[in-house]
């Protein structure tokens, strides 16, 4: 066997092997077929089946290659997967999550989509609510902080607006450690502020539909204002949440703070990552609370629940999952996020779409994952 052969063999899984060896083995059926005992005769049947067995290995390396990833080294979410049943607006809506079950929830997809959404104008914003099935939509602005309420019968979505993603990493540069104390902690001045400039217009909203079910969602910065609507409207007016939803969310409060959320929320509260997206790890200075779904490596990584849930979900049954199942995006100190700021005002250049839209800019990689629409993707 030639030396090249040799290195490509040893490497390959046994399935990969196994495939490599039908394939010679029928290559050389076809090469035999041509040296026929009888002249100027070809052997149809080792044609036939030399043929046929590799069209088969063929066939099996097109399955490999274009099936969906799989989790490659890092193991996949070993909670038990429920069957994906397409559901309409209102059978998501009217969803209950328990944050530390596998996340299937249909209601996540929902609001992924709503938090893309809410980066249109608002007259295109309404058409495509409404158009997915929404009956009213109303807006809140102030100044550069946009939201929208979508409702469907006694039930709401709130969602906020994230940073645009031709300016994000001008955001990242200016953001700061600033903290502002309330009744249960302390939370991010400048996420307190923002929300706060828009918590009259929701409240207004709030006080005329008078949902029974609301979900809270947001992507970016608007993960982070979702997160401090949540608090606003649990412990300060004491108004039921469904749930709350954020994509790419930076942290928001102290370790005060978010134990007394943790505990507000009780399994209602995640947080998806996806691979190495840098805002979810600032400011360093705060804290997470909820759920970590974390895409990584092809997989699904979870942070550990409060108690250690079981397999099943909190009803009971099932295998508990030990602590070595269990990880939090990694910590960044002080030092790395003030380098980071420093990597960001390097030159580069703006990329775009084929339409003219402005994508993440290179000037920083790891930025590349915080595009909203790749949480959906993720999702899908």
């Amino acid at each position: 066997m030639l030396p090249f052969m040799q290195v490509t063999v040893s490497k390959l899984p046994m399935k990969e092997l196994i495939s490599f060896f039908v394939l010679v083995v029928g290559f050389l059926l076809i090469i035999l077929s041509f040296f026929s005992i009888e002249p100027r005769k070809t052997d149809l049947r080792k044609l036939g089946l030399g043929s046929l067995m590799m069209l088969s290995v063929i066939g099996y390396f097109l399955w490999s290659v274009f099936a969906p990833p799989t989790s490659g080294e890092i193991e996949e979410e070993t909670r038990d997967k429920p069957i994906t049943v397409v559901a309409t607006l209102k059978e998501k809506l009217d969803e209950s999550i328990y944050a530390y079950d596998y996340p299937g929830w249909a209601i996540a997809k929902e609001l992924a989509q709503c938090s893309s959404d809410v980066y249109l104008s608002p007259v295109e914003a309404e058409e495509v609510f409404k158009k997915r099935g929404y009956k009213s939509v109303a807006s809140l602005n102030s100044s550069t902080l946009v939201g929208y309420v979508a409702s469907l019968g006694d039930t709401s979505v709130i969602m906020f607006r994230g940073t645009n993603p031709s300016e994000i990493q001008d955001w990242f540069i200016n953001l700061s450690n600033r903290s502002r104390k309330v009744d249960h902690g302390n939370v991010h001045a400048g996420f307190w502020t923002g929300y706060d400039s828009l918590h009259g217009q929701l409240a207004k909203v709030l006080e005329a539909s008078k949902p029974k079910k609301v979900w809270i969602t947001g992507h970016s910065l608007g993960g982070a204002l979702a997160v401090v609507c949540a608090y606003r409207l649990s412990s300060m007016e004491n108004l039921e949440i469904a749930g709350v939803m954020t994509f790419g969310q930076p942290k928001v409060g102290n370790p005060a703070f978010c134990k007394h959320m943790e505990v507000t929320l009780s399994g209602r509260m995640v947080h998806f990552v996806n691979e190495s997206d840098l805002v979810p790890r600032v400011p360093p200075s705060f804290d997470h609370f909820g759920s970590l779904v974390w895409y990584k490596g092809g997989g699904i990584r979870r942070s550990q629940p409060p108690m250690l849930a079981m397999r099943s979900g909190p009803e009971g049954g099932g295998e508990a999952l030990s602590e070595d199942e269990f990880v939090e995006i990694p910590e960044m100190t002080e030092e790395e996020f003030e380098q980071s700021k420093l990597d960001m005002q390097l030159p580069g250049n703006v990329q775009f779409t084929p339409d003219g839209e402005p994508l993440m800019q290179r000037r920083f990689s790891l930025v590349d994952d915080h595009d909203i629409a790749i949480y959906i993707d993720r999702l899908k």
